[in-house]
């Protein structure tokens, strides 16, 4: 080969170098696109995601009522068949074991709470008051528990991307639960504790006091949006202080025994601390005889302890509210 054609094709190749170089970013690119987006996001976009819903300051009071020593909150999200319903599920065998959570799961919860004279905030789908009218009312039977909104039929805030649709289907949980305590609910609690772009907006829009979904402390916070505050209180919750990632489906703890002894450790913490303990149960899991029986002698342990506060969602952050303007 001559000397001359071996520099055509050395100059030729040289001019394929930023095409294929172009390519390969493209290829990359589009990678990250799809499975490591951010990566391609500018600083400002990192800061307003961020900030679309933040922790703002921590509302712990000075004190706690009689100067107990914590406070606690024993809250249920006592979501049956919607979930199922809301992915189109029909089969018998599957809505059974869902529906385990209003026939044998809330009353054996509510019996254990009645026995020890404890307030608990149950967070409910309109869709499941709907196809249990009974369920409702039996909580509010013994006058110290509390109902807060959980959607219309655990619909996925985010899986919506509907701002109109969201505020629809919420519209229909509130007014299927007012009906049914006489009053408007002062809390809300999102389906899978998921937000949409449109759920703080939406959570602001209908006058709730608190939300009980973020997680970003382990005391009440207020909540703020784009830098500003929302006027909503925030009760955290948290994935170690719930059952269903343990003991559901895809758990792989066969006995409640090491779970509960997490919720033990973690009310220690809170008391020596001073602050708040807040657990979530789900009754068509939690409701089991073994978890409810752990959860029978955990009340017993919490209630040996002297200065130990039990209230409900609104109690509390009535109170966080009233010590935050003194």
């Amino acid at each position: 080969m001559s000397l001359a054609i071996s520099s055509r094709i050395a100059a030729s190749l040289l001019c394929l170098i930023p095409v294929i170089t172009s390519a390969q970013q493209r290829r990359t690119q589009q990678s990250q696109m799809t499975s490591q987006p951010g990566t391609l996001w500018s600083d400002e976009r990192i800061l307003e995601t961020v900030a679309a819903v933040s922790m703002g300051p921590k509302l712990l009071p000075p004190s706690w009522p009689n100067n107990a020593h914590v406070a606690v909150l024993i809250t249920f999200d006592d979501d049956t068949q919607a979930p199922l319903l809301r992915d189109g599920t029909t089969e018998p065998t599957a809505l059974s074991a869902s529906d385990y959570g209003a026939q044998t799961g809330t009353p054996r919860l509510l019996e254990i709470l009645d026995r020890h004279k404890i307030p608990a905030t149950f967070f409910v789908t309109g869709v499941d008051s709907l196809i249990h009218p009974e369920l409702v009312p039996s909580i509010l039977k013994s006058g110290r528990n509390e109902i807060g909104i959980h959607g219309w039929i655990h619909e996925y805030p985010p899986g919506l991307d509907n701002e109109g649709e969201e505020e629809r289907l919420l519209d229909k949980a509130i007014a299927r639960i007012s009906s049914l305590t006489g009053k408007k609910p002062t809390g809300y609690r999102a389906p899978s504790w998921a937000f949409s772009p449109y759920t703080m907006d939406l959570i602001r829009k209908k006058g709730f006091l608190y939300d009980s979904s973020l997680q970003a402390s382990e005391v009440p916070y207020k909540i703020f949006s784009k830098g500003l505050d929302t006027g909503v209180i925030e009760l955290p919750i948290d994935w170690t202080l719930t059952e269903t990632v343990y003991l559901g489906a895809q758990g792989h703890m066969p006995s409640p025994d090491l779970l509960f002894e997490l919720y033990k450790q973690e009310f220690d913490g809170a008391y020596k601390e001073g602050t708040t303990f807040i657990l979530t149960l789900h009754p068509y899991l939690g409701g089991h005889r073994a978890p409810m029986q752990h959860l029978d002698d955990l009340l017993t342990y919490m209630q040996s302890k002297p200065g130990v506060w039990f209230a409900t969602c609104d109690q509390l952050v009535q109170y966080v509210k009233e010590s935050a303007t003194k």
